[in-house]
């Protein structure tokens, strides 16, 4: 409720701020600066009010205010002492575009106090308002006119209680002026310094978050928010002083400058402070997608204020910011299509973080590249090969490319073939495949639900035997050393049951025909019929059983195991 009344007041003012004759304009400016001498009303919208019948366009829109105010003070100050104004006397309409108030010579140059139409509007001259300094000489013995209130600032109560010495002007500023400033100066520092601890204190105090033994990196991400505080205290000190309206613009605007370069660098300071925190917090998590996050939302976060602070220092130095996005807003084609791969990494960045294809520290292998992810990027990712060396791909390609994430895999998997003699008899073959198995059980870190060992194989020098086996680890080095353990075991499992590893080997069979074609053929007859008979009674024998012997948990295959370590 109380911020709608004051946008209606604001509005109201604004609207009674009449200027559309010469006689309408003084009545605004006066009616204005009357409330203000008697303090009454909204100060600033009576300034504001007072201040909108100026012609003020040759000043910047971040000073305008200040400038303005030291304008208008300076305009009462000189109209009470040249007359008691009478509205009779101001016309209404008048046909030239200039009006005089007041016009008058001193020490040969001509001052004067005029109005002048610009766009259906009275405002009081530019040259109004570079006559006010010499008027004030001019005036400087007369009294105001009778029957007016005198407008009595701070300034002016302050110079009613000096001597002429202080008033006296040394390079610019009034003697007491310059005093002032040394005062404000002292003062600001003093409370800027006091800012900071307290601020430091409350944080480091009763926000957990800040809650740290070293207050040392807090200090110093807290120290450009005390400097801004002595800027802004400054500004507000300066306001009072009365100074000359060239001296306010070029103090202001080097204060604007000042608070607004401490202001992005009061924001990277907390940025980069927040930053260290998250990512001491990260590194006692088990998750890794922070590890990614924390360094990518810094990164963005470090962008956005320093676009944010380049719009704020070029509005501090008066350049047209407006144009400058407009230009941007027309040539917003060629602009977006010079930076589309700069785009492209940007929504890869995005989608990096969405997706969580991989973590830091992740085995990766995209395209020809393999290696562990060491950092991801605003714009690119850095991954470390296995050579030690670093290869930093855009985002943008990365997100085009397949992405194999070895370090995602839940579990190691070793697929090998042990080639036997041929000679070695089916008995030992089907001990060794049951030893094997029972090495895969008696392993700590083996998957004990799925594993695969089985003749399944005549090869060209060989008897071949599958092995399937994972092991529930994402750590390489530990996948090396269970391997290590299990090739070991079943090269000494070999040894003990009297199997032997083949290699590839030619046999050459040289023979003497002596048996005539027609025996030749008796025998073929007897050895089919015999095969048949052989195969009945070895398959009445089996050696291995029905079911596959792949899950050591299956009690009808395997029995009751103790597992290993």
């Amino acid at each position: 409720m109380k911020l709608l009344c004051f946008v209606f007041i604001t509005l109201s003012l604004h609207l009674h701020a009449n200027t559309t004759t010469p006689r309408d304009t003084f009545k605004t400016f006066l009616k204005a600066m009357v409330q203000i001498k008697a303090n009454t009303g909204m100060i600033k919208q009576n300034y504001e009010q007072a201040i909108s019948t100026l012609d003020l366009d040759h000043i910047g829109t971040d000073v305008r205010y200040e400038i303005g105010k030291n304008y208008a003070n300076n305009l009462i100050r000189t109209i009470d002492k040249i007359k008691k104004v009478n509205y009779d006397e101001i016309p209404e309409e008048s046909n030239s575009p200039i009006y005089h108030f007041d016009k008058r010579m001193y020490k040969n140059q001509l001052l004067e106090i005029s109005l002048i139409k610009i766009d259906n509007k009275w405002l009081f001259s530019q040259t109004t308002l570079n006559s006010l300094e010499l008027y004030t000489k001019a005036l400087k013995k007369t009294e105001v006119a009778k029957g007016i209130i005198k407008l009595n600032q701070f300034a002016d109560k302050v110079r009613d209680q000096l001597t002429p010495g202080w008033v006296k002007k040394i390079f610019i500023l009034e003697n007491w002026q310059w005093l002032a400033i040394i005062i404000a100066l002292v003062i600001s520092y003093m409370l800027k310094i006091i800012a900071k601890f307290i601020i430091a204190y409350l944080l480091s105090h009763y926000i957990k978050m800040f809650k740290t033994e070293n207050n040392e990196k807090l200090l110093q991400a807290i120290k450009p928010l005390a400097d801004i505080i002595f800027i802004f205290l400054m500004l507000k000190s300066i306001s009072f002083l009365d100074l000359p309206p060239v001296t306010i613009t070029a103090v202001n605007r080097i204060l604007y400058i000042a608070m607004s370069v401490l202001t992005v660098w009061f924001a990277h300071k907390v940025i980069e402070y927040l930053a260290g925190i998250f990512k001491t917090k990260a590194l006692t998590t088990d998750s890794k997608f922070d590890d990614i996050l924390i360094p990518l939302l810094t990164k963005t976060a470090f962008v956005i204020v320093y676009l944010f602070g380049a719009v704020l220092v070029a509005s501090s130095l008066t350049i047209d910011v407006t144009g400058i996005i407009a230009g941007l807003g027309i040539g917003g084609l060629a602009f977006a299509f010079a930076a589309k791969d700069t785009l492209a990494n940007f929504f890869g960045s995005i989608m990096l973080v969405l997706d969580r294809p991989f973590d830091i520290g992740d085995v990766i292998t995209a395209g020809d590249i393999e290696g562990v992810v060491d950092e991801v990027g605003f714009r690119s990712t850095r991954i470390r090969t296995f050579n030690d060396s670093i290869i930093t791909i855009s985002n943008g390609e990365l997100m085009n490319r397949p992405i194999d994430n070895k370090g995602k895999r839940r579990f190691r998997r070793l697929v090998t073939t042990l080639g036997l003699e041929y000679d070695t008899p089916a008995e030992k073959i089907e001990a060794f495949c049951e030893g094997i198995r029972q090495i895969i059980l008696s392993h700590h870190w083996t998957r004990k639900d799925n594993f695969h060992v089985y003749f399944n194989n005549f090869g060209a020098s060989s008897l071949d035997i599958k092995l399937v086996v994972y092991w529930k680890t994402d750590d390489y080095s530990r996948e090396l050393a269970e391997q290590h353990r299990l090739l070991i075991d079943i090269l000494r499992l070999s040894k003990e049951i009297g199997v032997s590893f083949a290699f590839p080997t030619q046999t050459v069979h040289m023979y003497k025909e002596e048996k005539t074609l027609q025996e030749m053929i008796e025998d073929s007859k007897d050895a089919f019929h015999k095969a048949q008979q052989m195969a009945k009674n070895l398959t009445q024998k089996p050696l291995s059983l029905k079911n596959p012997r792949s899950n050591g948990e299956d009690k009808d295959q395997f029995g009751d195991n103790e597992f290993g370590n």
